[in-house]
């Protein structure tokens, strides 16, 4: 009998601690039926707008809020004025 409650004390602390895990780090558990998100695409959804890779640092930014510059019809995306300012010293010839 005590091993029995033990046992069920034992899985009832396993299911509180992953419900709190849950809880304070949804990114951390997995849901069934489900893939992780591809991190290595341009143009992935996320929950504010579309992200783009910064062509200088590789720091993937939300393009609703980052700087931008237009060139030869492109349009590139940065994390900061320090990136955009690199990137037109680096295109020109």
């Amino acid at each position: 009998m005590t091993f029995l409650l033990r046992l069920l004390f034992l899985v009832f602390i396993f299911y509180l601690v992953r419900h709190l895990v849950k809880v304070l780090a949804p990114g951390l558990v997995s849901h069934p039926g489900t893939s992780p998100p591809d991190r290595g695409n341009t143009g992935t959804m996320v929950k504010h707008g579309t992200m783009e890779k910064d062509p200088v640092c590789g720091t993937y930014v939300d393009v609703a809020t980052s700087l931008k510059l237009t060139s030869g019809g492109e349009t590139r995306y940065f994390c900061s004025g320090e990136c955009r300012d690199k990137f037109q010293r680096e295109a020109r010839p």
